[in-house]
């Protein structure tokens, strides 16, 4: 799959992530649930994943 996306949208996209991933820490830093802790942290890999991909792409193409 092909999306493109401008610089603009791209920047949006990674201050979204910024927040998001900020908020799932606060989160993850307050439970005590083990499983909700573990799925919290799937989540933020693949946040981290999304971020990479969004922060390394030369031009406003993002394939998969």
């Amino acid at each position: 799959m092909t999306v493109d996306i401008t610089d603009q949208e791209r920047e949006f996209l990674l201050e979204l992530l910024d927040t998001k991933s900020t908020a799932m820490l606060h989160e993850m830093h307050h439970t005590d649930a083990r499983d909700y802790k573990g799925m919290l942290k799937q989540r933020m890999e693949l946040l981290e994943r999304l971020r990479a991909k969004l922060s390394s792409s030369p031009s406003s193409t993002m394939a998969d």
